[in-house]
């Protein structure tokens, strides 16, 4: 899928942005990216509903461009640039400044709305589902087995609660564009703005909050999906009640470090709504079940020496059975001495 990718950078750099010293439109202008090439002239000559929209709004953007001074075609580019560097703009690094589609309509009342048309929709089955297109890019279900075989956790990788599909069988989880793909220009086929997700992440929580910039419209750092040297993030959790049989939310204290990556956490923490879901967790029976389990399986061993190993077995393997959650709430059980007999 990042051939895609590819071809929309083709289209807006090479195509779009130098429109103002091209005469006409043509498909030859795409002769130094002939794939791409093949593509436009095979949906010329069909008759499908996806290949029509994409050849002509890319004439009816190319004519816009060609209307516009350099300085504003320059200022294009840069957002176009930054909007692209997903990571940097996680990082808020001051030289990748975002934009989005109300900033263009600001230097151009026609190209903000027509270029959110096209970028919005680029993301939509009845064009990337098109032979002439899909031979080309692949398959967004292609990315996806990709994905979860090498994320072997087979867990949300947003909120680590939640099952997603394996590439056994023959679903697959949606995917969340990380910056809506309604607000931000350019990114809603980048791979590096999307990534599987779970329902409750994505429907439930996410919907279209803006990772990037606060409730009062405050840049902010924010983790970055593909991230390949992760943060390792801390959760304690504190009990204020020792009846684990009636535990509720106000009994809970949760936690999240180290303090050198708050204001990721916190944006992850509001983005995905992590302390409210993580506390009712621990509220579930699913809650119960890890503290009666030292107690009733712990055999000729005293609770204390079969919590250390289930400590270290859920310490290994941390996405299995919740247990990056599971250990700080055992844990929290055992500073309050719950599991002397």
């Amino acid at each position: 899928m990042e051939k895609m990718q590819e071809f929309v950078d083709y289209i807006f750099l090479e195509v779009w942005c130098k429109a103002a010293v091209i005469t006409e439109y043509s498909f030859e202008l795409y002769n130094n990216k002939l794939e791409l090439k093949e593509v436009v002239t095979a949906f010329h000559y069909s008759s499908t509903i996806g290949g029509d929209f994409f050849n002509t709004k890319i004439e009816e953007i190319f004519l816009i461009f060609q209307t516009l001074s350099p300085d504003e075609i320059s200022q294009l580019e840069q957002w176009y640039h930054s909007n692209n560097n997903i990571e940097n703009l996680c990082k808020n690094d001051p030289l990748f400044v975002p934009s989005r589609y109300s900033d263009i309509t600001l230097l151009n009342a026609k190209l903000g709305p027509i270029l959110k048309k096209f970028f919005v929709r680029l993301y939509s089955q009845d064009l990337l589902s098109l032979k002439a297109l899909s031979d080309k890019i692949g398959k967004i279900e292609d990315h996806y087995n990709e994905f979860v075989m090498v994320n072997r956790t087979g867990k949300c990788p947003f909120c680590g609660l939640y099952d997603i599909d394996s590439e056994y069988v023959h679903t697959r989880e949606a995917y969340d564009h990380y910056l809506p793909k309604s607000e931000y220009p350019f990114t809603s086929i980048s791979f590096k703005n999307l990534a599987p997700i779970c329902n409750k992440c994505n429907s439930g929580n996410k919907g279209s909050k803006d990772p990037l910039k606060d409730t009062n419209g405050n840049r902010r750092k924010a983790f970055y999906p593909y991230n390949l040297n992760p943060n390792v993030m801390e959760i304690d959790i504190k009990l204020n009640s020792t009846d684990i049989m009636k535990m509720t939310p106000q009994d809970i204290t949760l936690t999240f470090g180290p303090t050198n990556i708050d204001e990721e956490l916190n944006t992850w923490n509001e983005l995905f709504g992590i302390e409210e879901r993580y506390k009712a967790k621990c509220c579930s029976a699913d809650a119960i079940y890890w503290f009666n389990q030292i107690i009733d399986e712990c055999g000729d061993k005293s609770p204390i020496e079969f919590l250390a190993i289930r400590l270290d077995s859920a310490k290994k393997s941390p996405y299995s059975d919740t247990n990056f959650l599971r250990k700080p709430f055992l844990e929290a059980c055992a500073s309050l001495n719950l599991f002397t007999i």
